[in-house]
């Protein structure tokens, strides 16, 4: 699953009750993107977690902030609803 928050873009992977997040920026630096003016993202956030350690998860660290656990709250139900669904 996938949400897009501006030039944010944030990836939530479900595989066995086990999920996979990563939270990337859109970058035009042209340090980044090996001298080319073109766009690419940059990864800020990488983990994975269970549902009952999301509340263990520091959101203050590197590449997270506070509103980030909300994004993933809403994610996880999004994609509990999509595979009821099924």
């Amino acid at each position: 699953m996938r949400k897009n928050r501006g030039d944010i873009t944030y990836y939530l992977e479900e595989n066995e009750s086990v999920y996979h997040f990563f939270k990337k920026i859109k970058c035009r630096s042209k340090l980044i993107t090996e001298g080319k003016s073109k766009t690419t993202k940059k990864t800020l956030s990488d983990f994975t977690f269970i549902e009952n350690e999301l509340n263990l998860i520091d959101f203050t660290s590197v590449g997270l902030k506070p509103v980030d656990k909300e994004i993933i709250i809403t994610m996880i139900k999004e994609l509990q609803e999509g595979n009821n669904d099924n």
